[in-house]
Protein backbone atom coordinates (compact mmCIF):
# COMPACT_ATOMS: atom_id res chain seq x y z
CA UNK A 1 0.00 0.00 0.00
CA UNK A 2 1.04 3.26 -1.21
CA UNK A 3 0.60 6.48 0.89
CA UNK A 4 0.27 9.91 -0.97
CA UNK A 5 0.08 13.11 0.42
CA UNK A 6 -3.75 13.16 1.01
CA UNK A 7 -3.10 9.47 2.81
CA UNK A 8 -1.02 10.65 4.96
CA UNK A 9 -3.01 13.81 5.89
CA UNK A 10 -6.23 11.42 7.10
CA UNK A 11 -4.40 9.18 9.11
CA UNK A 12 -3.39 12.08 10.95
CA UNK A 13 -6.57 13.30 11.11
CA UNK A 14 -7.87 9.72 12.80
CA UNK A 15 -4.90 9.74 14.94
CA UNK A 16 -5.93 12.93 16.09
CA UNK A 17 -9.95 12.43 16.37
CA UNK A 18 -9.05 8.90 18.16
CA UNK A 19 -7.01 10.38 20.58
CA UNK A 20 -8.31 13.93 21.42
CA UNK A 21 -11.15 14.83 23.25
CA UNK A 22 -14.68 14.29 22.55
CA UNK A 23 -13.53 11.98 19.36
CA UNK A 24 -15.86 8.31 18.75
CA UNK A 25 -12.84 6.82 20.83
CA UNK A 26 -13.79 8.16 23.87
CA UNK A 27 -13.87 11.08 26.20
CA UNK A 28 -11.12 13.33 26.21
CA UNK A 29 -9.01 14.10 29.34
CA UNK A 30 -8.96 17.50 31.26
CA UNK A 31 -6.60 20.00 29.86
CA UNK A 32 -4.09 21.24 32.60
CA UNK A 33 -3.55 20.36 35.92
CA UNK A 34 -6.35 19.28 38.11
CA UNK A 35 -8.09 21.19 40.82
CA UNK A 36 -6.40 21.94 44.08
CA UNK A 37 -7.86 20.74 47.44
CA UNK A 38 -7.69 23.00 50.38
CA UNK A 39 -4.26 21.19 51.80
CA UNK A 40 -2.73 21.61 48.12
CA UNK A 41 -3.08 25.32 48.37
CA UNK A 42 -2.05 25.03 52.58
CA UNK A 43 0.97 23.06 50.79
CA UNK A 44 1.82 25.76 48.71
CA UNK A 45 1.31 28.54 51.39
CA UNK A 46 3.57 26.75 53.88
CA UNK A 47 6.15 26.06 50.90
CA UNK A 48 6.05 29.99 49.72
CA UNK A 49 6.45 31.05 53.66
CA UNK A 50 9.30 28.68 53.66
CA UNK A 51 10.82 29.76 50.60
CA UNK A 52 10.75 33.71 51.57
CA UNK A 53 12.25 32.37 55.26
CA UNK A 54 15.26 30.66 53.19
CA UNK A 55 15.55 33.57 50.84
CA UNK A 56 15.71 35.89 54.26
CA UNK A 57 18.11 33.87 55.70
CA UNK A 58 20.37 33.52 52.58
CA UNK A 59 20.26 37.40 52.40
CA UNK A 60 20.81 37.62 56.00
CA UNK A 61 23.85 35.57 55.54
CA UNK A 62 24.90 37.16 52.95
CA UNK A 63 25.13 40.30 54.99
CA UNK A 64 26.84 38.57 57.65
CA UNK A 65 29.64 37.44 55.12
CA UNK A 66 29.82 40.84 53.95
CA UNK A 67 29.85 42.92 57.00
CA UNK A 68 32.80 40.21 58.74
CA UNK A 69 34.33 40.86 55.48
CA UNK A 70 34.15 44.48 55.77
CA UNK A 71 35.08 43.72 59.36
CA UNK A 72 38.10 41.90 58.25
CA UNK A 73 38.92 44.75 55.54
CA UNK A 74 38.94 47.98 58.03
CA UNK A 75 40.87 45.36 60.35
CA UNK A 76 43.55 45.02 57.90
CA UNK A 77 43.74 48.42 56.33
CA UNK A 78 43.82 49.72 60.28
CA UNK A 79 46.71 46.80 61.11
CA UNK A 80 48.79 48.06 58.23
CA UNK A 81 48.05 51.67 59.44
CA UNK A 82 49.98 50.93 62.42
CA UNK A 83 52.26 48.79 60.82
CA UNK A 84 53.27 51.94 58.28
CA UNK A 85 53.51 54.04 61.38
CA UNK A 86 55.52 51.49 63.81
CA UNK A 87 57.98 51.60 60.48
CA UNK A 88 58.18 55.51 60.17
CA UNK A 89 58.94 55.35 63.93
CA UNK A 90 61.54 52.92 63.62
CA UNK A 91 63.39 54.41 60.30
CA UNK A 92 63.08 57.84 62.27
CA UNK A 93 64.82 56.48 65.41
CA UNK A 94 67.08 54.88 63.12
CA UNK A 95 67.85 58.40 61.54
CA UNK A 96 68.06 60.11 65.25
CA UNK A 97 70.86 57.01 66.17
CA UNK A 98 72.29 57.77 62.68
CA UNK A 99 72.70 61.00 63.18
CA UNK A 100 73.97 60.73 66.97
CA UNK A 101 76.22 58.73 65.59
CA UNK A 102 78.03 61.06 63.23
CA UNK A 103 77.81 63.51 65.15
CA UNK A 104 79.41 61.68 68.54
CA UNK A 105 81.94 60.24 65.51
CA UNK A 106 82.88 63.82 64.62
CA UNK A 107 83.37 64.86 67.96
CA UNK A 108 85.58 62.01 68.87
CA UNK A 109 87.21 63.17 65.59
CA UNK A 110 87.94 66.70 66.87
CA UNK A 111 89.01 66.01 70.70
CA UNK A 112 91.62 62.95 69.13
CA UNK A 113 92.75 66.06 66.60
CA UNK A 114 92.94 68.11 70.19
CA UNK A 115 94.71 65.27 71.74
CA UNK A 116 97.08 65.08 68.84
CA UNK A 117 97.74 68.75 69.25
CA UNK A 118 98.24 68.62 73.02
CA UNK A 119 100.46 65.35 73.09
CA UNK A 120 102.57 67.32 70.28
CA UNK A 121 102.96 70.56 71.96
CA UNK A 122 102.97 68.64 75.69
CA UNK A 123 106.13 67.16 74.13
CA UNK A 124 107.74 69.72 72.76
CA UNK A 125 107.23 71.95 75.95
CA UNK A 126 108.76 68.63 77.76
CA UNK A 127 111.27 68.25 75.59
CA UNK A 128 111.97 72.19 76.25
CA UNK A 129 111.56 72.30 79.51
CA UNK A 130 114.25 68.98 79.77
CA UNK A 131 116.47 71.55 77.22
CA UNK A 132 115.84 74.73 79.86
CA UNK A 133 116.78 72.28 82.85
CA UNK A 134 120.10 71.06 80.79
CA UNK A 135 120.89 74.46 80.57
CA UNK A 136 119.68 75.77 84.12
CA UNK A 137 122.00 72.47 85.27
CA UNK A 138 124.94 73.68 83.35
CA UNK A 139 124.55 77.38 84.06
CA UNK A 140 124.48 76.92 87.51
CA UNK A 141 127.76 74.81 87.11
CA UNK A 142 129.38 77.12 85.24
CA UNK A 143 128.42 79.64 87.32
CA UNK A 144 130.07 77.39 90.78
CA UNK A 145 133.41 76.61 88.84
CA UNK A 146 134.07 80.83 88.13
CA UNK A 147 133.58 81.26 91.76
CA UNK A 148 135.56 78.63 92.65
CA UNK A 149 138.33 80.19 89.71
CA UNK A 150 137.65 83.36 90.93
CA UNK A 151 137.90 82.37 94.85
CA UNK A 152 141.42 80.30 93.72
CA UNK A 153 142.47 83.49 91.63
CA UNK A 154 141.72 85.61 94.83
CA UNK A 155 143.62 83.47 96.95
CA UNK A 156 146.41 83.38 94.89
CA UNK A 157 146.49 87.12 94.82
CA UNK A 158 146.23 87.35 98.58
CA UNK A 159 148.84 84.82 98.75
CA UNK A 160 151.03 86.28 96.72
CA UNK A 161 150.95 89.83 98.27
CA UNK A 162 151.70 88.09 101.66
CA UNK A 163 154.97 86.69 100.44
CA UNK A 164 156.12 83.09 102.46
CA UNK A 165 153.53 81.74 104.13
CA UNK A 166 153.78 78.62 106.40
CA UNK A 167 150.49 76.73 107.13
CA UNK A 168 150.25 75.40 110.74
CA UNK A 169 148.25 72.41 111.11
CA UNK A 170 144.67 72.91 113.55
CA UNK A 171 147.19 71.80 116.48
CA UNK A 172 149.08 74.81 116.62
CA UNK A 173 152.34 73.52 115.79
CA UNK A 174 153.81 73.49 112.16
CA UNK A 175 152.69 71.62 108.93
CA UNK A 176 154.81 68.90 107.78
CA UNK A 177 155.38 70.02 104.43
CA UNK A 178 156.92 73.20 105.76
CA UNK A 179 158.64 71.50 108.04
CA UNK A 180 161.40 70.91 105.13
CA UNK A 181 161.50 74.03 104.01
Amino acid sequence: MEMNGSNLLWFFAFLFLAGGGNGFLGARPPMGPPPATQSDVNEAVNNQSIQQQLNALGIATQNNNFETAKMFQDQNLLMQSQNNTNLINIIQGFNTLTQQMISQNANLGQKIDQLGFKMETCCCEIKTQMLQNRLDDANAKIVQQQNEISNYQQTQTILNQLGRFVAWAGSGSQAAAGAGA
